[in-house]
Formats: structure tokens, C-alpha cells, sequence
């Protein structure tokens, strides 16, 4: 769906689209994003040990 993607986009700002990233919004704001070069080369261990410290930080 090109309108969401451009919705999501326009909510990441000021970050450039790219893939991979992720992005956590908290009340509808962006909180956290994590840009290509936080995730390439890391693997899913460090990746997801990463997203459970930003989870905890803004959502616990």
C-alpha cells in the first residue's frame, strides 16, 4: 500500500528511508530508530538484544 508506506516514511523523518531499519513509535511519536548501519553486520542476537533495551527504555 504506497499511502502507508508514504505515511510511515513521512513519520520517520528526519530519517532517510532504507532497508533494513525499524522504528518505535510510542503514542503515536517516534521514539527510537535504528538505521541500516546499526543492523547490517550485527546478528539477530545483537539486533534483538538491542530492541529489548530500547523496548524496556521507552515502553516499561
Amino acid at each position: 500500500d504506497r499511502e502507508a508506506v508514504e505515511k510511515v516514511r513521512e513519520l520517520c523523518l528526519p530519517y532517510p528511508p532504507s532497508s533494513p531499519a525499524m522504528a518505535l513509535f510510542k503514542d503515536g511519536e517516534l521514539v527510537h530508530f535504528i538505521e541500516r548501519h546499526h543492523i547490517e553486520g550485527r546478528n539477530a542476537k545483537m539486533i534483538g538484544d538491542h530492541l529489548v533495551e530500547v523496548f524496556e527504555h521507552f515502553c516499561a
